[in-house]
């Protein structure tokens, strides 16, 4: 599913580069963020083998300078591979998680991502970050989801008419 042509062909034609596309993003990552009480809220969008982000918010250091990470660190290719929303209330807890170096170096403990969906496929995940345990109620799932619609729409005014080269 992460390798899916028909998905990464639907990824292609969006002109994820544009500077104004990259400050919308930015804008709904930090809002997402202050809504969740999180410190780090992104926009990240799931290839075969990486993700990377089209949107931040808190980022630091070595993760916001190179903008994405290996995609068998991603907690958001799960969101894409299950289609739904994806929550781990505390990463250094869950035997799935606790030796992503994401949790074990970097120190993240917590995450929520939904999916975002254009033309029918789940190209990557809106999610937020946390450095503590946490458990996300069903209101701030919802307020979640809820972006991650706006942010699939927002994506769909940025495609182009052939695919990015």
């Amino acid at each position: 599913m992460i390798d899916d042509p028909g998905r990464l062909a639907v990824l292609g034609r969006i002109d994820l580069d544009n500077p104004e596309l990259r400050r919308r993003l930015n804008d709904i990552t930090e809002r997402t963020a202050a809504r969740l009480g999180q410190p780090v809220s992104l926009v990240s969008m799931v290839l075969d083998t990486a993700q990377f982000f089209i949107g931040e918010h808190g980022l630091a250091g070595w993760i916001k300078d190179v903008g994405g990470t290996p995609v068998e660190w991603s907690f958001c290719a799960n969101v894409v591979r299950s289609r739904e929303k994806y929550v781990v209330p505390d990463a250094a807890a869950d035997d799935r998680h606790a030796t992503n170096p994401l949790v074990a170096v970097d120190g993240f403990r917590t995450y929520a991502g939904a999916p975002i969906v254009v033309d029918g496929e789940v190209l990557g995940a809106h999610c937020v970050l946390g450095f503590g345990a946490y458990t996300f109620g069903d209101e701030e799932l919802e307020e979640l989801r809820h972006s991650a619609e706006e942010i699939a729409a927002l994506l769909c005014t940025y495609q182009l008419t052939e695919p990015a080269t």
